[in-house]
């Protein structure tokens, strides 16, 4: 089944109409450029596609129907060594929305997702919270429980430092979430009854018992597969929001606050690589403002 999406999904709409005579070692060499360009797979991604089409002219050698094999000598986009990456660029960070907006299931792991992205919540963060946490009037939302589950057996505690223990503000986006999610709560409560453990919680798991984090990696997982985001984690979404906000100028110490960090040094060690590039930015500006005048 896995072959039949790449090859619906990837091969058909671009290789589909041309014969097999016809299909060159750099058509397909071009093919899989264009995979990574335009539809925006990563490395990995490419690799299982060009997978799909050397079984396909593996067959077809061997059923007569080709001559040649033009995969032998292929050039494959490498995987790209950049380091750790912890964030994803602006334009990116939108596709993903696009992405798991566009999925048709896990509708409450998907308000989890956005929530994490909007608010830089840790997921246990996320999924400590209560209802009590949320003020919808103010549009607050108290951040003072992480769930820890070890074991299967899941638990509320406090966060590891004070410094997580935060007020953060709510956004339309996430209100809007919230307020969906409460609506769902409401179902899963009449369905359930008393079989329903924690009405208090704001993410319970289906059966209204806390939530493992595995889950709802589980469901990103489902969602990003054979996409650009495969190598997308619960944490990275933390990390796109501090990038989007030091992008935007907001001030570090702000946004250290924000993330729950115990000092504006652990803030600045993280995104140091971002921080390096708003520098040269700013000489950039300098220069663009008064170079002029030297000349």
């Amino acid at each position: 089944m896995n072959y039949e999406n790449q090859y619906r999904n990837h091969i058909a709409p671009i290789l589909g109409n041309k014969k097999l005579k016809d299909i060159t070692t750099p058509l397909l060499t071009e093919f899989l450029k264009v995979l990574g360009k335009e539809h925006h797979l990563n490395a990995t991604s490419v690799r299982k596609v060009y997978i799909v089409v050397q079984s396909i002219y593996r067959r077809a050698l061997q059923q007569g129907f080709a001559r040649d094999n033009p995969c032998q000598n292929v050039i494959i986009p490498k995987k790209r060594d950049s380091g750790k990456r912890y964030s994803l660029s602006e334009e990116e960070t939108k596709r993903f929305l696009h992405l798991i907006r566009d999925k048709p299931w896990d509708k409450d792991a998907k308000r989890i997702l956005i929530i994490l992205l909007f608010t830089a919540m840790r997921i246990g963060e996320c999924l400590g919270l209560a209802w009590e946490d949320i003020d919808f009037e103010k549009k607050t939302i108290f951040i003072h429980h992480t769930l820890f589950c070890v074991d299967g057996e899941c638990y509320l505690d406090s966060p590891k430092t004070k410094s997580s223990i935060r007020l953060i503000a709510m956004n339309s986006t996430v209100e809007n979430c919230l307020k969906d999610q409460q609506a769902y709560i409401e179902q899963l409560k009449n369905a359930l009854g008393n079989k329903y453990a924690h009405p208090e919680m704001v993410f319970p798991s289906g059966l209204g018992n806390y939530r493992d984090r595995n889950s709802v990696y589980h469901s990103l997982k489902r969602m990003t597969k054979g996409t650009e985001f495969e190598d997308m984690t619960l944490h990275k979404l933390r990390h796109c929001n501090a990038t989007l906000l030091l992008n935007s100028g907001v001030d570090l110490k702000v946004i250290s606050e924000h993330l729950g960090h115990c000092d504006i040094g652990v803030t600045a060690n993280i995104y140091a690589d971002v921080l390096q590039k708003q520098k040269i930015r700013l000489a950039d500006t300098i220069d663009a403002k008064l170079s002029d005048e030297l000349n």
